[in-house]
């Protein structure tokens, strides 16, 4: 069985967007569309800390098909 969850994307690019790195919330899930998006902007900030004021954060909440936990894994 799968369960469909909610992931956030992170990226941090240099000003003209060409270099980009991923800063992706990994271990992190929300239940629904909007609780991803109300916790945005206290993802993005943590994302900021320790990089130069001209990086430019961007983040996206997107669905992202996962595992039940009550599902043993296949494989």
């Amino acid at each position: 069985m799968k369960a469909i969850l909610v992931a956030m994307h992170l990226v941090a690019c240099q000003p003209d967007l060409l270099i980009c790195e991923d800063m992706s919330v990994s271990a992190k899930r929300w239940p629904d569309m909007e609780t991803c998006r109300q916790d945005r902007d206290t993802e993005m900030v943590r994302a900021r800390q320790g990089l130069p004021d001209e990086v430019v954060v961007m983040s996206r909440c997107r669905y992202l098909i996962g595992r039940d936990r009550r599902t043993t894994p296949a494989f």
